[in-house]
């Protein structure tokens, strides 16, 4: 029992490192793409690691290919895009985008 128990919070602590990971990646790029400063950065990295926790936990609540999930999933990007928006402004984001287009 105890030996699950172990196995079930490492496996949580290896996917909560991941999904950081993950966070941090984006941010550095956007950091990067975007000449953050600091605060930014911050507040971008807390965006997108809330971004990844939902993403992951629709993942595993919802049946791969289903609509369910799909719509689900399109609320987390829809509200990802406002809220870097409210963040970093209009220019940035078209930035950003252009950003992904050309990379």
């Amino acid at each position: 029992m105890v030996l699950f128990l172990l196995v079930i919070f490492n496996t949580s602590i290896f996917a909560q490192k991941e999904l950081v990971e993950k966070a941090n990646v984006i941010t550095n790029k956007m950091t990067k793409a975007l000449n953050l400063n600091e605060k930014q950065r911050s507040k971008v990295f807390d965006i997108q690691l809330k971004r990844f926790k939902e993403v992951d936990s629709i993942q595993g609540k919802y049946e791969k290919g289903s609509e369910i999930r799909k719509a689900e999933l399109k609320k987390v990007y829809n509200k990802l895009y406002g809220k870097l928006k409210g963040n970093l402004g209009e220019e940035k984001m078209k930035l950003w985008n252009q950003y992904k287009r050309n990379n």
